[in-house]
């Protein structure tokens, strides 16, 4: 029996070797999907503001991607107000922040969204006190809200225009 030279030898096995992994670690398209990080979405919907306060509902969603979140949704955590804007005069204004600081999300707290669904909450933010600095808030303003889903996801920030709506007299007032 002859033996095929040792140089030989070794490029086979290695020519062998470089091929398994190759075959063995190609990724496929549900590997490539199941790690895109995901692309979120917010909307402001039905937003009230009175001169003192913002609420109204606030849903997310994913374009693209899984994402998860805590569906506790707590205002400075999960959804914060970045800026206030006067519409007027667009120059920012001083508003009210209350941190607030849950315990840590359990199993239980936390929702997987895929694109096409959606979560919602209503919010309530205090923005201005009277009390405080003397007068309320202006008439209308640029409000910025962002949503912080959990890791590895990017947040996401929406401006939204929001009016006071006018005062309305009292019609028995005007009776007496």
């Amino acid at each position: 029996m002859r033996l095929a030279p040792t140089s030989h030898r070794v490029a086979g096995i290695g020519l062998a070797l470089l091929l398994l992994p190759a075959c063995a670690t190609m990724p496929t398209a549900t590997t490539v999907e199941a790690t895109a990080v995901a692309r979120p979405l917010m909307e402001l919907q039905s937003p009230r503001y009175d001169g003192n306060g913002l609420s109204g509902r606030v849903l997310v969603g994913s374009e693209e991607g899984t994402l998860t979140l805590d569906r506790r949704f707590v205002e400075s955590s999960t959804l914060d107000i970045v800026a206030v804007l006067d519409c007027a005069t667009a120059q920012p204004l001083e508003f009210l922040v209350a941190d607030r600081f849950p315990p840590p999300s359990r199993e239980e707290d936390l929702l997987q969204l895929a694109p096409g669904y959606w979560f919602g909450a209503e919010v309530d933010f205090p923005l201005f006190d009277e009390q405080l600095n003397g007068k309320p808030g202006p008439d209308c303003i640029d409000v910025t809200l962002t949503f912080h889903p959990k890791p590895p996801t990017p947040a996401v920030t929406i401006t939204a225009r929001v009016l006071r709506p006018p005062d309305v007299p009292d019609a028995g007032a005007a009776l007496h």
